[in-house]
């Protein structure tokens, strides 16, 4: 058998000078972060730059690197802080040797940045110094010490984020309402009370009643920004602001409060709420620049569109006023749209044309032939021809109508449903109370909640009914008042199909030949193409 020796032979490391070795000294920073933009923290980034810059100037073996500091940035995501990551990566470039931090929160409040920062630095050989703990990240324990300081810095930003979110819902409690008046068009703040800047408000009123009249956004936008009025920041208008102005309930002189919340302390992102988070309804909080009647009618508008978005294949098409007709025709065989397109006819002549959606879909499911929309526009002429002469007489009539509308407004009570409303939930809760103390039984408990909760749904829904009764009968008074106001001013031609939309509330195809003009004044005509 044969004996072998094992033999082991060393092979030493190749030596790599590092920076401080070719140099003879280290290059060193310091890194600075304070989260808020305030004065007094502006101070504080003031005065930790001086301190590092002096302190590290006064070593003789350290060679000062100019520091890196971020100013009114949060320290739970390292990556949204644009010098923290220019500091890194000057590391990875070989640029430092060492970095000093006030403290262990001031270089991050996230263990899992910390750590991962940290063990990262310590390969490259770059040493942390955290002043305040009085640890260096070269030592043996320190990576024990900073993991249990990192844990301690997090915790402390869940209890900055809770203390924040406390003071949040205590003044939305309170009803103290917070308005963006920098940005949001109408308002200002004088002596810490929120006033209208009437300038600004006409617009708004503007933009409501727009839309109202049946403009689409891009319109609004187009005519806003073709006569030279910027919005409040001084931009150009968008649809997406102009969208957010006719939800903004602000307007109204009421506040919804927590409509958004952070589902996590570490993340920036805010959640829209739907119920996760308590919310409160102020008002009138601040001055209103518009009706909540205006308001309301917007909100059914912006339903009412939104229920014709979509494409052909939902047998609705989008809403639009690019053409007089625009969203005016509706199908009587399947109650679908009409949409516009043109066509050519065998002599090669091109006829633009309106079809129900239904029908270019799918034929068999509609029958309705599509109409030129030449044949509606000299239909739409004679109507208002025909009854020319007897419009004064439907406006006077129209008129009367709206004063007794006005004299007694119409509108279904729903103050006794809500009272009862809130009594019932009042019950419920006192329901509960009484089976966590023990003096109920879990079934008399389920009994009585379900008892209470099918009537609460019953006045929910019927409280639902009457609001939107209201609010239809506030949107019937709108269109009386436009309708009157249109038709009484010379000025316009009602002949003209761009007057439609002032006039009609829908056109009703009926078939090929006859369609039915529905008119804002709640008369109904029927007219043979």
């Amino acid at each position: 058998m044969e004996i072998r020796t094992r033999v082991v032979k060393e092979i030493p490391a190749l030596y790599k000078p590092n920076m401080q070795e070719i140099s003879d000294k280290e290059n060193v920073t310091y890194y600075a972060r304070v989260s808020t933009d305030m004065d007094e923290q502006e101070e504080s980034y003031e005065r930790q730059r001086d301190y590092f810059e002096t302190y590290i100037k006064a070593k003789p073996n350290w060679n000062y690197v100019e520091g890196y500091a971020d100013q009114g940035i949060s320290g739970t995501k390292a990556e949204h802080r644009p010098e923290f990551m220019r500091m890194i990566e000057d590391c990875r470039l070989g640029k430092i040797d060492r970095i000093l931090v006030k403290s262990i929160s001031r270089f991050a409040r996230n263990t899992v940045d910390t750590l991962a920062y940290i063990r990262e630095l310590k390969e490259l050989g770059v040493s942390v110094y955290f002043e305040t703990q009085g640890i260096d990240t070269m030592t043996p324990n320190g990576e024990v010490l900073i993991t249990i300081l990192a844990a301690l810095a997090e915790q402390e930003s869940r209890t900055i984020s809770t203390n924040i979110k406390w003071s949040y819902q205590k003044r939305f409690k309170e009803g103290k309402v917070l308005i963006n008046y920098k940005n949001v068009l109408g308002y200002d703040k004088v002596d810490n009370e929120y006033v209208i800047v009437e300038d600004e408000a006409k617009i708004v009123r503007e933009i409501f009643l727009d839309y109202l009249s049946g403009k689409t956004i891009r319109q609004i936008v187009d005519g806003l920004n073709e006569r030279g009025i910027s919005t409040k920041r001084g931009c150009k208008w968008s649809p997406s602001v102009i969208q957010g102005m006719l939800a903004n309930e602000k307007y109204t002189g009421n506040a919804y409060l927590g409509k958004t919340f952070k589902p996590d302390v570490l993340s920036k992102k805010r959640l829209k709420n739907e119920g996760q988070e308590t919310m409160y309804y102020v008002e009138n909080s601040h001055p209103a620049i518009i009706s909540k009647e205006i308001f309301d009618m917007v909100q059914k508008e912006r339903e009412r569109r939104n229920d014709l978005r979509g494409s052909s294949k939902t047998g609705q098409g989008k809403y639009s006023s690019k053409y007089p007709m625009s969203g005016l025709l509706v199908c009587s065989e399947c109650g679908s749209k009409f949409r516009r397109y043109s066509r050519t006819l065998k002599d090669g002549e091109l006829v633009n044309t309106w079809i129900c959606i239904q029908h270019q879909k799918d034929k068999t499911k509609c029958h309705m032939k599509p109409l030129k929309e030449d044949d509606l526009i000299e239909a739409y002429k004679r109507v208002v021809v025909k009854f020319q002469k007897e419009f004064e007489e439907v406006i006077e009539i129209t008129k009367e109508s709206i004063t007794e509308i006005f004299a007694d407004d119409g509108y279904k009570d729903i103050e006794p449903v809500q009272e009862e409303l809130a009594k019932i939930r009042k019950e419920i809760m006192e329901l509960f109370r009484n089976k966590k103390a023990g003096a109920i039984s879990q079934e008399e408990y389920n009994e009585e909640f379900k008892r209470l909760s099918d009537r609460a749904k019953k006045l929910e829904k019927q409280e639902e009914t009457l609001n939107n009764e209201n609010i239809e009968i506030q949107i019937h008074k709108h269109k009386l008042k436009n309708l009157i106001e249109f038709v009484e001013n010379k000025s316009v031609d009602i002949l003209e199909p761009d007057e439609m939309k002032n006039l009609l509330d829908g056109i009703k195809v009926i078939d090929k030949h006859h369609v039915e003009f529905q008119f804002k004044c709640d008369i109904k005509i029927t007219e043979e193409l």
